[in-house]
């Protein structure tokens, strides 16, 4: 067994991609020798800055041998009517390889076909290697370059290439790189590195300052946190996404700190947060009851040797940032809350939809709207009503200016310290959440009574001059507003059926009824996704869709409901939807009101489904109690139809029996809509 190393070396590769970069050619390199045959133990993949490498572990000499049987076509094809072949014939017994001694019939349903049996024998590893070519040619890349007059393009421009098969040397040449086994230490701290053999890799590249393993830097990076954290006595809290992207912009990691001036402190924190996170990425640290501390930590790619330089050189950086931020900040306490109110109607929200200050009043309204139905505590209500006042104020303040994704907390901020309520602070601070789909929610009544009627609005909006997303194309994110809405109703409980809140906004905005169906059908298809993330199979969710409401936390509820009687007893929940779908065929046809008659009963099962029926209403309190109410019906259903013509002679007795399963329908229509269940047993 043999160790196989591929190593590409290039210019610096944006952070962002490195590690999905990596991955990729993992798999190229698998699936290259899975198609090859050309067996193996494991692969493991490294990756830095400059370079991608791929590490075969036990692979074998030779690929394997196979033999395989190529389909023709059928023998009144293959010959001609004197017995000889056909061109037909010929050209596929040349394109295998084969002679026409090699050709073998076989009847397949009856009819003759000509087979050529072909065995492939197995290739030196070395000489299967040579293909590697197309992997690298293969590589797809969110952003592409060309160099020199190569046409190929590639994430960065490759400066070396290695290919070694335990000792040898494997040749390659990849956009006029020829391969070698030189391979490149760090920049500065390193040299080239002639590699004896495809398993010194590591080690090699260790020595010249290069830890190849992402995974190694990781962990490398982290305890290197904890050790500061632990000699200087601070919290260091590790941001997941920022470790992952100094990892990937450094080959040998060294930690460091320096400090700033405590005037910032002054600052709102999560500015100096942001500041060194998102724009130095620089991790932050805390003291021991949990205050932000007016130092930074990063990492740098280079030993230990002349930190003072280093610390010095960020601090100059950071400094200036910071400086900014305190002016901006400074500049806007100098002005009251209205100054920023006010600036709003100045602002369009998009250029076919008004301004801010036009958004304001409609989301009010919007909350009053919902009010109605949701009867939250006036409390809440009012805090709603009033941050919907104000919500937007934020987006003209200078310091949103500079830090943009720090909209809604400086709002919060600002209200707190322009005298808002804390129930109107938070509702402005948690207005977009959540912002991604799982992400954290409103934790307050008030606060998720905005930010669901702030979405309603957008979505609506947008919908209204025809920004619909499309295929793959969201650029307003409506999608991901959409599953805000989807997530808000569902972690607050509330009972809000959202057709009635979207024909009322449709209504009063002159809309058509398309529009309305786009809402309610955009909507959900978010609620669909969010019950395939359930488990909910696929029928039961065109199911509940169907139902004549779009009340999310009840169709969610009977997703799960559903689910539950299916897994529990699959016989029973059969018998069920082929009793009801009985019912529901026959009464979704009816159109005409009929007063349900108990006296025109001619038979004891007729007698007993519509007294069911004409009882139903006070079922109809919870999912549970109308379920259990039908499928307790279900013996009283099969009987009825064995007993009863539905489609009698007497009118008066037939538009009774149709009232009666239309009364029926209509309460399983509430639910769910059983055809679409059926169908798939």
């Amino acid at each position: 067994m043999a160790e196989f190393l591929l190593e590409i070396g290039m210019e610096e590769i944006p952070a962002r991609f490195l590690l999905d970069l990596s991955q990729q050619l993992e798999k190229r390199v698998a699936d290259f020798l899975a198609e090859e045959r050309l067996a193996y133990e494991s692969l493991s993949a490294y990756a830095t800055p400059r370079r991608l490498a791929v590490l075969v572990h036990g692979l074998a000499e030779r690929s394997q041998d196979v033999s395989t049987k190529a389909k023709g076509p059928s023998l009144k094809i293959a010959k001609d009517a004197e017995g000889n072949w056909t061109k037909a014939a010929l050209g596929f017994i040349k394109g295998q390889g084969a002679s026409q001694e090699d050709v073998i019939i076989e009847s397949i349903k009856g009819e003759d076909y000509i087979f050529v049996n072909k065995h492939l024998p197995g290739q030196a590893a070395d000489q299967v290697l040579l293909g590697l070519n197309r992997v690298l040619e293969a590589m797809t890349f969110p952003v592409t370059m060309t160099w020199h007059d190569y046409e190929t393009p590639f994430i960065r421009p490759i400066h070396w290439i290695v290919a070694l098969l335990d000792q040898a040397l494997v040749p390659l040449e990849f956009v006029g790189v020829k391969s070698d086994r030189i391979s490149r230490g760090h920049r500065f701290l390193g040299h080239d590195v002639t590699l004896a053999q495809a398993t010194d890799y590591v080690e090699a590249l260790r020595e010249q300052h290069v830890l190849v393993d992402f995974e190694e830097r990781r962990a490398n990076i982290r305890q290197q946190l904890a050790n500061l954290a632990s000699a200087q006595g601070w919290q260091v809290p590790v941001d997941e996404d920022l470790l992952e992207e100094v990892t990937a912009i450094v080959e040998w990691p060294t930690v460091f700190y320096g400090d700033f001036e405590d005037k910032y402190l002054s600052v709102p924190h999560c500015v100096l947060i942001t500041a060194m996170r998102d724009h130095q990425r620089y991790f932050y640290a805390l003291d021991a009851k949990g205050e932000l501390l007016p130092v930074f930590i990063s990492v740098r790619n280079g030993n230990d040797q002349h930190l003072a330089n280093v610390v010095k050189g960020n601090q100059k950086v950071l400094r200036a940032r910071l400086e900014d931020a305190l002016f901006f900040y400074q500049e806007d306490l100098k002005h009251d809350l209205n100054f920023f109110v006010d600036k709003l109607a100045n602002v369009n929200e998009h250029f076919k939809l008004g301004t801010l200050a036009d958004k304001q009043v409609r989301v009010g309204a919007l909350i009053r709207q919902l009010q109605s139905n949701l009867n939250l505590d006036q409390a809440s209500y009012e805090a709603a009503l009033r941050a919907s006042q104000i919500y937007k104020f934020d987006l003209m303040t200078q310091v949103v200016g500079e830090f943009d994704e720090l909209q809604g907390q400086i709002g919060e901020i600002y209200a707190r310290h322009y005298g808002e309520e804390a129930l109107v602070a938070q509702a402005i601070g948690t207005q977009y959440l959540p912002t991604t789909s799982g992400g954290a929610l409103p934790n307050q009544d008030a606060s998720a009574l905005l930010a669901l009627a702030d979405k309603l609005d957008t979505l609506f909006q947008y919908f209204k001059v025809g920004l619909i997303p499309t295929g793959s194309n969201d650029p307003y994110a409506l999608r991901r507003t959409a599953m805000g809405i989807v997530e808000i109703l569902l972690d607050r409980g509330w009972e809000l059926d959202l057709l009635p809140v979207f024909k009322q906004l449709v209504e009063a905005q002159e809309g058509d009824q398309e529009l309305l169906k786009q809402l309610a059908d955009f909507v959900w298809a978010r609620v669909a996704v969010h019950l395939r993330n359930q488990s909910v199979d696929m029928d039961q969710i065109q199911g509940i869709g169907a139902a004549k409401h779009l009340e999310v936390g009840k169709a969610n509820y009977v997703a799960h409901f559903l689910k539950t009687h299916k897994d529990k007893n699959p016989t029973a929940y059969k018998r069920f939807l082929e009793a009801i779908t009985r019912v529901v065929n026959l009464g979704a046809k009816v159109q005409e009101e009929t007063q349900l008659n108990l006296d025109l009963a001619q038979t004891d099962s007729e007698a007993k489904l519509l007294e069911a029926a004409a009882k139903i209403d006070q079922y109809k309190i919870s999912v549970d109690a109308l379920y259990m109410y039908l499928d307790n019906l279900v013996p009283v259903i099969e009987a009825y139809f064995d007993d009863n013509k539905v489609n009698a002679d007497d009118e008066t007795i037939r538009a009774n029996r149709l009232a009666t399963l239309k009364v029926l329908t209509e309460a399983v229509l509430e639910l769910f809509d059983s055809r679409l269940l059926i169908n798939k047993f």
